[in-house]
């Protein structure tokens, strides 16, 4: 059964579709308000199939079959009305079982329908829309999601004006597709816009206006704005916990994000800490293998992959391998996410082959899945490029990532923070490449992007920095490096505090760019810093730790030698 947030979300809906069926009776027009009282109906019996992450395939194939049944005799009838929410219905069966193409006819079919009995600007013509805007968002056409969903707002401010929940809906909607396409300044407006009706029509605990705080939230935590993500959450989740139950689903995702935050801060023991308590939450409800349970075995992933704990982070991802095999089987877009993640970490452990294996087989899942130009595909050829990086295979590398600058570009735009991060990557092969040059080039270009779209002190701003000094550093031009490195430096102590492994590695690079100058002394006094915060953050044992105690002691030779002379 669905969570009481999504019957929550549901049960507005319907009210909300039989106050249209309402006014259309009073301005005499019978024949619309009986169509929007069949639809409100039909919601009614649809809720178990649209609770997506609580339904069952046999309730699925119940309410297909009740459909199709209806479909049948409705056509029989010659009834265009029924006909059309019986297709609305078969598109939400096939978008839940993941036909997406499926389900997409569906809805054009019930759109065609729809405009020839009711007209292109009527409010359940923009209900269509809506349909035909989510199955465009699912399959990253973002220009085209959005632009169904500004025609039903169009329906919608025609029909109610600009202070309806209908209306708050579509702008938080809106946000949501701005958010995937980058424009974080777009989609806040968009949410802004949204919360303002939200909160003069409802109560300030309704849950709707806890899910527009949740997504301001992931707006701010995307742009660095890590505390006041963690003030848009914790105020979601103080409504939450007043509405639902501390195991609800929607619960459970506050708690979760509120760790990806603190995983971002490099607060790694408290990120683990909320997830953990999440997933003992879930399991005692949902029981050991709910989809709920992989996200959150995943994410734990995350976290012991940024620890440099990689064994541990092999078993969260095959733990949530195996629930969504169980739940999906093989060729699911569920299945090809933790093995992508599984890969990341045998590159780390240097299998590069293994890597390379399981990172095709999560590749070929995508493709058959998705089509050659989804952001998923675009993802996965990143990160072979990156193995291939690691391997030092650099025109290998660079051809993933052009590969993946292909399907990204025309998406997104020149202007997105993932075009920004693949120029980022392209130019680091460069610098291994000795192409310092193409190498500052692509790095300007990621910069240019950042500061336009992330502004002036976002992390990644900061890597961007960090990577423009290497190539000074490579070239001899000591001081213009030392001068990005602490640009760097500042941004990641603003942003993320004095014991983040980030800082740690300015420090360290620092270090060594005082050891190629030959201030020995201010090479170890910040050799000395970063080993420190590597140790309290990520322990003993990782490469990085290392690396830098490597380092550490061939200044102090350098020292021994020089005082020695």
């Amino acid at each position: 059964m669905a969570s009481q947030s999504e019957l929550a979300t549901f049960r507005k809906a319907i009210k909300h579709m039989h106050k249209i069926g309402m006014k259309r009776a009073q301005e005499g027009d019978s024949e619309g308000a009986l169509y929007c009282y069949k639809e409100a109906a039909a919601q009614i019996k649809a809720i178990p199939d649209r609770a997506i992450h609580y339904v069952q395939e046999e309730e699925l194939e119940e309410v297909d079959q009740w459909h199709s049944q209806a479909e049948e005799l409705a056509t029989k009838l010659q009834d265009q009305t029924k006909i059309s929410m019986c297709l609305d219905v078969k598109g939400d069966i096939k978008r839940l079982r993941g036909d997406i193409d499926g389900a997409l006819s569906d809805y054009k079919k019930a759109l065609e329908t729809k405009l020839t009995k009711l007209g292109s600007e009527d409010i359940i013509v923009g209900l269509s829309y809506i349909n035909i805007g989510k199955v465009y968002e699912i399959q990253g056409k973002y220009d085209d999601a959005l632009s169904m969903h500004n025609k039903a707002l169009q329906t919608q401010l025609a029909e109610f004006g600009d202070d309806d929940p209908c209306v708050a809906t579509s702008y938080h909607d809106m946000g949501q597709i701005l958010y995937h396409q980058g424009k974080y300044d777009d989609a806040l407006l968009m949410y802004k816009k949204a919360l303002k009706i939200r909160l003069e029509e409802f109560d300030d605990d309704d849950l709707d206006v806890a899910k527009t705080y949740h997504n301001i939230g992931l707006v701010n935590s995307k742009q660095g704005k890590y505390k006041d993500a963690l003030v848009m959450y914790n105020k979601s989740l103080e409504i939450e916990l007043a509405q639902l139950d501390e195991d609800d689903a929607s619960v459970a995702t506050t708690y979760l994000n509120i760790a990806v935050v603190y995983q971002h801060q490099g607060k790694y023991d408290d990120a683990l800490s909320i997830m953990k308590k999440s997933l003992a939450t879930q399991e005692a409800k949902l029981g050991g293998n709910h989809p709920s349970n992989a996200t959150t075995y995943l994410n734990m992933g995350h976290v012991f992959y940024k620890q440099g704990k990689y064994d541990d982070a092999l078993l969260m991802y095959h733990k949530s391998l195996e629930i969504e095999q169980a739940q999906h089987g093989e060729n699911h877009s569920s299945v090809a996410t933790p093995y992508h993640n599984i890969g990341q970490v045998y590159s780390k452990q240097g299998k590069y082959d293994d890597a390379l294996s399981i990172l095709n087989k999560s590749l070929q899942i995508q493709l058959s899945q998705l089509g050659e130009n989804h952001f998923s595909v675009a993802t996965l050829y990143h990160t072979i490029g990156q193995v291939y990086y690691e391997q030092g295979k650099f025109n290998d590398a660079l051809s993933m990532y052009n590969k993946s600058l292909k399907i990204e570009q025309p998406q997104l735009g020149d202007n997105h923070p993932s075009i920004a991060t693949l120029y980022n990557s392209i130019g680091l092969a460069y610098i291994d490449q000795g192409k310092n040059d193409d190498a500052l080039s692509m790095l300007n270009k990621s910069l240019k992007i950042e500061l336009e779209q992330l502004g002036d002190n976002h992390p990644n701003i900061a890597t961007t920095y960090h990577n423009m000094a290497s190539v000074y550093d490579h070239q001899g031009k000591y001081d213009d490096a030392l001068s990005l490195y602490n640009k760097s430096l500042t941004i990641q102590l603003a942003q993320l505090g004095e014991n983040h492994p980030s800082v740690a590695r300015s420090y360290h690079k620092i270090g060594l760019t005082y050891d190629h100058q030959g201030k020995y002394d201010d090479a170890l006094a910040m050799l000395n810093k970063a080993l420190a915060i590597y140790i309290a953050t990520l322990g003993e044992n990782h490469p990085d730790t290392a690396t830098c105690q490597e380092n550490q002691a061939e200044v102090k030779h350098h020292i021994a030698s020089f005082t020695s002379t």
